[in-house]
């Protein structure tokens, strides 16, 4: 199967009010609707996901966060692109790219580090304020 190599946005957890937000956002800047990952898919990769493989035999459930995850966009695209969805996501919508390292890793693995850095970062700044 070939892999998207379109702009795409990966999206979990969205209500369906900010998943048609951020697809109407989207479709104003001519990028393709956001490919909802559900919660049943923390088994598949990343590649598999924009593969758009849909089944497997077990699934892991995923958790209960809000994640946007951005597959071939360049540096200065994602910035802006940000800069626009800031206004229609939540503070604690965790945002990341497709690298060539996180495209193989399953999506419950990828959330798991993604929380593990942001728990970091948190500490990081709640160090520095004391």
């Amino acid at each position: 199967m070939k892999i998207i190599n379109e702009k795409l946005i990966l999206a979990y957890g969205l209500t369906s009010i900010e998943e048609e937000q951020l697809n109407s956002l989207l479709a104003a800047e001519n990028i393709l609707p956001c490919k909802v990952i559900k919660k049943n898919m923390g088994n598949f990769t990343i590649k598999e996901i924009l593969q758009n493989i849909e089944s497997k035999k077990e699934n892991i459930e995923l958790p209960n966060e809000k994640l946007l995850l951005f597959s071939n966009y360049s540096d200065k695209q994602l910035y802006d692109l940000i800069d626009s969805i800031r206004q229609i996501k939540s503070s604690e919508t965790i945002l990341a790219a497709v690298t060539p390292t996180s495209i193989d890793w399953t999506v419950s693995y990828l959330f798991g580090h993604l929380i593990e850095e942001r728990e970091a970062y948190r500490k990081k700044i709640i160090y520095y304020k004391i």
